[in-house]
């Protein structure tokens, strides 16, 4: 807010009845005694001295008036670059509105790209993406057809690729410190494309390209014309990056070549983010190349906080004072976890303890609900059924052929098995009897005149 001047900044928030300071870049204070030890010599009172920033301030509500920030914005598109300087106060449609003049391309044609906060839109005020004094931005015209070329050689300006093996590139490109990292781009070359040509002078030679890919990227190549060399891509595609990339791969024709494969390297794996056939243009691979940088940005930003956590837990190690607080922290903790921990056991302790009384009263209501068992001698039709536990235990019971099935039901759960969480299983044919009508008779569903079940519980 201030334009970094750390003066300008304090007398924004110093009460002004206090004082404010005497900034070197021209903002106006009130003169008078300076502050501390040297306002006590004469000298001092009589001549300000320089090296105190701090001035008293007669009463007054005079206002420090602040000047606006300055944002400085180096614009690329294709093989041209702009440089725009705009107040902060601006917006992105400013922007646009002077690149439609240097570039004489319609600002509603422009996909501006490049911004550290994602998608904005012209109305967004630069003050409100917090932005660095400094940026890079891109513009995309996806909408326009690309420029013809003229030349029929590659030129000079082209990809610096990577002088190694691929495990080589893997180790420069992912293994480095977390600042440093860049993601990995596989250029995939095949002389017998039609397309190659076209893509290596278009698109490779491209400056937009070739500054982008030399900013984020390791760009690693490889021939794919010879059958050798391309199974022994494929083999080394398959140890690192799996099976189905190296069989998306295998299954590209020779008129979809040259490829380009995006590959961002992670803690465990190494993740193929994008495989870019050559039927494309400028503006698509670019705008595919900085997708791809969003995603990469995303997690180098985690990769670069858990960095600077770790290098800054080692540098709090070697102060004394600064371990003791961390050890006093840490019992704390440790001690606040434990008592958490044993409130949490007690809770969970309780909870048991009411379920299993809630069980065992709905137990009993259930066991004094029964009917009274049939007599073996009764006059009546019995039913004598036989069930098993999941345990392997026994237990037996006659019932009326006339009672409902429900009334098995709720002795098996007088027993410790409710039917919600038990299935009721028959033997012959092998059947489940919880799924059956509970209010139809155990003579209708065919447990007479005896039968074995078996419990099992229900997943």
């Amino acid at each position: 807010q201030n334009n970094w001047d750390l003066v300008a900044a304090i007398n924004g928030v110093i009460p002004q009845e206090n004082g404010i300071l005497q900034s070197e870049y021209g903002v106006e204070t009130l003169h008078g005694p300076a502050y501390g030890p040297a306002s006590h010599s004469p000298a001092a009172s009589s001549t300000p001295s320089s090296s105190s920033a701090f001035r008293h301030v007669v009463p007054s509500r005079q206002i420090v008036e602040r000047q606006p920030r300055m944002l400085d914005f180096r614009v690329e598109y294709r093989d041209r670059n702009v440089d725009v300087v705009l107040e902060d106060s601006s917006t992105v449609g400013d922007i646009k509105h002077i690149l439609e003049n240097e570039l004489q391309i319609p600002a509603s044609k422009m996909l501006l790209k490049g911004w550290k906060t994602g998608d904005v839109d012209d109305s967004t005020v630069l003050k409100s993406l917090h932005l660095p004094k400094n940026n890079s931005l891109y513009v995309l015209t996806p909408d326009l057809p690309p420029p013809s070329s003229s030349h029929s050689g590659y030129g000079d300006c082209h990809p610096v690729y990577f002088i190694g093996s691929l495990e080589a590139a893997f180790q420069e490109a992912f293994y480095g410190k977390a600042r440093d990292r860049k993601l990995l781009a596989i250029y995939l070359h095949h002389d017998e494309s039609v397309l190659t040509n076209v893509f290596c002078s278009q698109m490779l030679c491209a400056e937009s390209i070739v500054s982008y890919l030399s900013q984020n990227f390791i760009t690693w190549a490889w021939d794919m014309t010879k059958e050798a060399n391309r199974a022994r891509f494929l083999t080394m595609c398959t140890r690192h990056f799996g099976s189905v990339v190296a069989q998306t791969i295998r299954t590209q024709k020779t008129d979809q070549f040259p490829l380009f494969l995006i590959i961002m390297g992670k803690r465990s794996s190494n993740e193929v983010l994008n495989v870019i056939q050559g039927n494309t243009t400028v503006d698509e691979l670019m705008m595919r190349l900085m997708a791809a940088m969003e995603i990469f940005s995303a997690q180098q930003q985690e990769d670069i906080k858990d960095e600077d956590e770790r290098e800054a837990r080692e540098n709090v190690k070697r102060e004394q004072d600064e371990a003791y607080r961390i050890s006093l922290e840490a019992d704390r903790a440790k001690r606040e976890a434990q008592e958490r921990e044993m409130a949490e056991q007690f809770r969970l302790e309780q909870i048991r303890k009411e379920q299993e009384e809630e069980r065992e009263a709905i137990r009993l209501s259930l066991e004094q609900s029964l009917p009274p068992e049939p007599k073996e001698e009764s006059t009546e039709s019995v039913s004598k059924l036989r069930i098993r536990t999941p345990s392997g235990e026994f237990f037996e019971r006659r019932f009326l052929a006339s009672s409902k099935l429900q009334v098995v039901f709720d002795f098996v759960a007088s027993k410790g098995y409710p039917w919600e969480e038990y299935k009721l299983l028959g033997t012959f044919p092998r059947r489940d009897v919880t799924q059956l009508d509970p209010n139809k008779s155990l003579l209708e569903v065919k447990l007479y005149p005896q039968e074995t079940l078996f419990l099992e519980a229900k997943e």
